[in-house]
């Protein structure tokens, strides 16, 4: 036997193949279990693999070294029988698991506001409190469709709005070369087609897989956010390829388009990006970008890298050739882990620096340019992996615009500014690897550019901290 070819160039590879090959299976898979490389997990990773969620994930769902080497090599390392057929060269021409690598994930949640919202209405009806019973409950297929293709794909029902669609998903090949003549013994490449920027990346410090990981869709949404920071989430397409060279670098380049869905065309009657009625839609194709380096040792793990985005979009209600808005996002991130047998540490810091050349044509913004800046530093332990907690410092700051952020009750800006800070608070319970009980704090000292009286109406940046109780379950 030999290691599988998903996970040639791995550190650990010639002493798995010295297990291998003496036919020793359970010991080798309990050898990957206890190294110190103990990916986004679902159950269906766990069956297809034969490895506990520990092995690919600190806390779900943040990756260990070792999960992101799964999801950099497609998703397709699998321990279980598959149904094979051979053609006439001998070359594999189908390789499926025999029970598909499926599974489900429930959140439930209450949510209460510091201050109730006022109601528009004549009689009153606001209240501070909500239940979400399901907050979510997600379909998943997570795992190897073919010989190096592989797949997250994600479903999921929203009982708040009733609607099913499409979450984030990641469709990837990967393969190995080498280049030993220019000292590149073996490297990993592939090709990735996703539908968020971000929901690609293996590290946890990006937007998509990034902390908060669970947030109540009960809250008030600030006013502002970059364009990398979901704003294009599921509502775009890209398309790339990556590289993992020297088990430290990683490079990868993108293209994003529209993908919009659910809009229906006046004239046509089908939906889609057609009508120009949808909102952020992307002129053309939006390149992304990401460069990292990663550096593991003993129980630690570091990475530092860049990402980001550039893209035209048109406001709703403009035609495909009508003015149009420029985005370009530049991030800096960094991640820190130590996994030992009883302690976990990570930390995480992101910045994200967004410059608006924004069409002034049709009212919207006050100013031709315009600029955001989000940073968040993220610190968080678990004991045992069943105790633990974490802490967030966020901030967002920009340029003043009274025509982007206007004054209006609750959401809106009585100074026209976009700036937001605070902390989130977190302490989780995992009575089982794949459930988490947490109680989430999320308080504000500044909302939509104030402390007090924010919108001009009377509304307070603390009348928007929130308390967010959780189970997160998925199997």
């Amino acid at each position: 036997m030999r290691v599988p070819d998903g996970f040639r160039g791995w550190p650990m590879a010639s002493t798995i193949t010295r297990l291998l090959s003496r036919g020793r299976l359970v010991l080798a898979l309990a050898f990957l279990l206890l190294v110190a490389y103990p990916a986004h997990a679902t159950p269906g990773f766990a069956r297809q693999t034969g490895v506990a969620c520990e092995a690919c994930h600190t806390v779900f769902p943040e990756l260990t070294p070792f999960g992101r080497l799964f999801k950099l090599n497609g998703y397709v390392f699998s321990n279980v029988r598959q149904i094979q057929d051979i053609g006439v060269n001998r070359e594999t021409t189908l390789a499926l698991a025999e029970a598909a690598p499926l599974s489900l994930q429930l959140q439930a949640s209450n949510t209460t506001l510091a201050k109730t919202i006022p109601d528009e209405a004549a009689a009153d009806v606001s209240q501070r409190n909500a239940t979400q019973f399901p907050q979510a409950l997600s379909l998943f297929y997570t795992g190897k469709i073919a010989d190096n293709l592989g797949a997250f794909l994600q479903l999921t029902w929203s009982p708040a709005t009733n609607s099913v669609g499409i979450d984030n998903s990641d469709l990837r090949f990967a393969d190995h070369g080498a280049f030993p003549s220019v000292g590149v013994p073996d490297f990993i490449y592939g090709i990735t087609l996703n539908n968020n920027p971000t929901s690609q990346d293996v590290w946890n410090s990006t937007p998509a897989w990034g902390y908060p990981f669970i947030t109540t869709i009960a809250g008030i949404p600030t006013l502002a956010k970059t364009q990398i920071d979901g704003t294009l989430a599921q509502t775009s397409a890209g398309l790339g390829g990556y590289l993992w060279l020297f088990n430290h670098f990683y490079v990868e380049f993108d293209g994003y388009r529209s993908a919009q869905t659910g809009t229906t065309n006046s004239v046509t009657g089908n939906v889609g990006p057609l009508d120009s009625t949808a909102n952020n839609r992307i002129n053309g194709v939006a390149p992304y970008w990401r460069v990292a380096w990663e550096q593991d040792w003993q129980r630690n793990s570091l990475s530092f890298g860049t990402f980001g985005l550039r893209d035209v979009t048109h406001p709703t209600g403009i035609g495909e050739h009508g003015p149009a808005n420029t985005f370009t996002d530049l991030a800096l991130d960094a991640q820190y882990q130590y996994i030992g047998d009883n302690h976990i540490v990570s930390f995480y810091a992101t910045w994200i620096h967004e410059r608006q050349e924004l069409n002034t044509a049709n009212g919207t913004a006050a100013n031709a340019t315009d600029y955001l800046n989000t940073v968040r530093l993220t610190g968080s332990y678990f004991y045992n992996r069943k105790f633990g907690g974490s802490i967030q410092l966020f901030s967002t700051t920009g340029t003043t615009d009274t025509g982007l952020y206007a004054a209006k009750p609750i959401v809106g800006s009585a100074s026209g500014s976009p700036d937001t800070q605070g902390a989130i608070f977190e302490l989780d319970y995992l009575p089982w690897l794949n459930t988490k009980l947490g109680v989430q704090y999320t308080a504000f000292h500044k909302f939509n550019g104030a402390t007090s009286n924010y919108d001009g109406f009377g509304r307070n940046a603390s009348d928007n901290n929130t308390l967010f109780i959780f189970v997160w379950t998925a199997f």
